[in-house]
C-alpha cells in the first residue's frame, strides 16, 4: 500500500489544487525542490569545488537508483539532456545497413519519430504502423517486422492517447528475431513498472522531468552492454574516449578515436549537474514508495474514474479495450466550440491538465486521491452539459 504520510510530506504543498498533468511536466516533490534550492548556494560558497568534487559520486548514486528502477546494471546507464537526444544517439549512431528498416507507429511523439525519419539519410527505411482507434496491438508491431527490420522504436505509453503497449510481447518477438527493441519511456517510467530485462528492451531513453519527478534538461539512456559497441556516437568528447592529451602534451593521432567500450562512449560535453541531482532525488522518492505500489495506486484511481465517466454524453473517452493497456492517462475528446467552457470548468475546480481545443488529457500521479477523482468526475459532467 502506498505510504500516504510520505506522499503528504512531499506533496502537501499542492493543497486543494488537483495536478493531473504529469504527462506534460512533473510537479517536484519537496526533496527535489530542496536540492535545487541549495544547488547554487553550494556552488558559490565553495567556489565551484563542491560541484566538481561531488559530481562523480552523485552520478554514480543516480545511476544506481535508475538501474534499480528499471532492473539494469549501473554500468548500462548514462546521462543525456533529454529523450530526444537519447533517441537520436541510437538513430544516428547504430550500425544500420543500407536497405534496413525501422518499425515505428503513426502515433509517436516527434521525439521518437523524427530521429528515425532523419536517419533515412543513411539509406534506411522507416516502416510506419497505422494505429487503430488510438491503439497499437502488439500483433501489428510484430507483423510489421520483416527480414530487413533492424530496430523497433516504440514509446512505452503514447502521449496522445495514453495507450500502454505490450512491451513484453513485442520485446520477446524482437529478441527472437535479433531486432533491437528501443523504447521511449518518458510517459511511463516512474508511474508504471518498466523492467528492461523482463521486457527484453535493448535501448531505453527517458527525460527526467515527467514521471521521474526531476526538471528539464536532464535524462538518461539505458543501453544493453551487448549493443553498445555497435553504436558510433554522433559526437565525441573526452568523456566518450579512453584518453586525451592533457597540457602541456599535444594530440598526435588525428586518425582514430579510442572510444570507451561501455556506455560512457555515448557521453559528450559537460553534464547537467543540476538536472541530474533533481532526477536523483525524484527517483529516490519513487524507490522509497515502491514502483509496484505507485502503479497499483495510479491504476486504481484510473479505474475508479473511468467507471464514473464512461457514458457521459457528447464526450468521447478514449478507452483501450484491455485494462492492461491503461496507463493512468485518460484522454477526453469534446466539441471544439466548448473549449472556453472547458477551461472555465477546469479553473473552477482547480484542475491542472493538458487542455486544447477539443482535447483534454488527464494524467494521474501517485499524489492524487479518490476524492480528487470525484471532483474530476463532477467537472466532466459539467463539461458534458456545456457541450450542447
Amino acid at each position: 500500500m502506498l505510504d500516504r504520510d510520505l506522499v503528504e510530506r512531499e506533496y502537501g504543498y499542492l493543497g486543494e489544487d488537483i495536478y493531473l498533468n504529469i504527462a506534460s511536466v512533473a510537479m517536484p516533490p519537496a526533496r527535489v525542490r530542496d536540492v535545487c534550492r541549495n544547488f547554487l548556494d553550494d556552488y558559490v560558497s565553495t567556489f565551484c569545488r563542491k560541484i566538481f568534487d561531488d559530481f562523480g559520486s552523485m552520478r554514480r548514486r543516480a545511476g544506481e537508483k535508475l538501474s534499480k528502477l528499471i532492473n539494469a546494471a549501473p554500468e548500462e546507464i548514462t546521462f543525456v539532456k533529454n529523450t530526444t537526444e537519447g533517441n537520436s544517439i541510437l538513430a544516428c549512431g547504430y550500425e544500420l545497413a543500407v536497405g534496413g528498416n525501422v518499425v515505428v507507429c503513426d502515433l509517436e511523439h516527434p521525439s521518437n519519430l523524427f530521429p528515425w525519419i532523419n536517419a533515412q539519410r543513411r539509406g534506411i527505411k522507416v516502416k510506419s504502423i497505422a494505429t487503430r482507434h488510438g491503439e497499437i496491438p502488439a500483433e501489428s508491431v510484430i507483423a510489421a517486422m520483416d527480414g530487413d527490420t533492424r530496430v523497433v522504436a516504440l514509446s512505452a505509453v503514447q502521449y496522445g492517447t495514453g495507450y500502454f503497449s505490450d512491451l513484453k510481447m513485442i520485446g520477446e518477438a524482437c529478441r527472437r528475431r535479433k531486432v533491437v527493441f528501443a523504447v521511449d519511456a518518458i510517459q511511463g517510467l516512474g508511474r508504471l513498472k518498466i523492467d528492461v530485462n523482463e521486457f527484453c528492451i535493448d535501448y531505453l531513453s527517458c527525460g527526467g522531468f515527467k514521471g521521474l519527478l526531476g526538471t528539464l534538461g536532464a535524462g538518461f539512456v539505458y543501453c544493453d552492454s551487448g549493443l553498445i559497441r555497435s553504436i558510433v556516437p554522433p559526437y565525441a568528447g573526452y568523456q566518450s574516449t579512453t584518453g586525451h592529451a592533457e597540457p602541456p602534451a599535444v594530440t598526435r593521432d588525428f586518425e582514430n578515436l579510442p572510444w570507451h567500450d561501455d556506455v560512457r562512449r555515448l557521453e559528450a560535453g559537460g553534464q547537467n549537474t543540476y538536472g541530474i541531482m533533481a532526477m536523483d532525488k525524484g527517483v529516490e522518492l519513487i524507490l522509497e514508495l515502491g514502483i509496484d505500489e505507485i502503479e497499483s495506486h495510479i491504476r486504481g484511481l484510473e479505474a475508479y474514474m473511468r467507471e464514473r465517466i464512461t457514458d457521459l454524453p457528447r464526450l468521447k473517452i478514449l478507452r483501450p479495450a484491455d485494462p492492461a493497456r491503461w496507463s493512468g492517462i485518460v484522454c477526453v475528446l469534446f466539441p471544439e466550440h466548448a473549449f472556453d467552457a472547458a477551461r472555465g470548468i477546469m479553473e473552477k475546480h482547480k484542475i491542472h491538465a493538458t487542455l486544447r481545443k477539443g482535447y483534454l488529457r488527464l494524467s494521474i500521479g501517485f499524489y492524487n486521491s479518490r476524492e480528487q477523482m470525484e471532483i474530476v468526475t463532477q467537472a466532466l459532467m459539467e463539461l458534458s452539459v456545456r457541450c450542447n
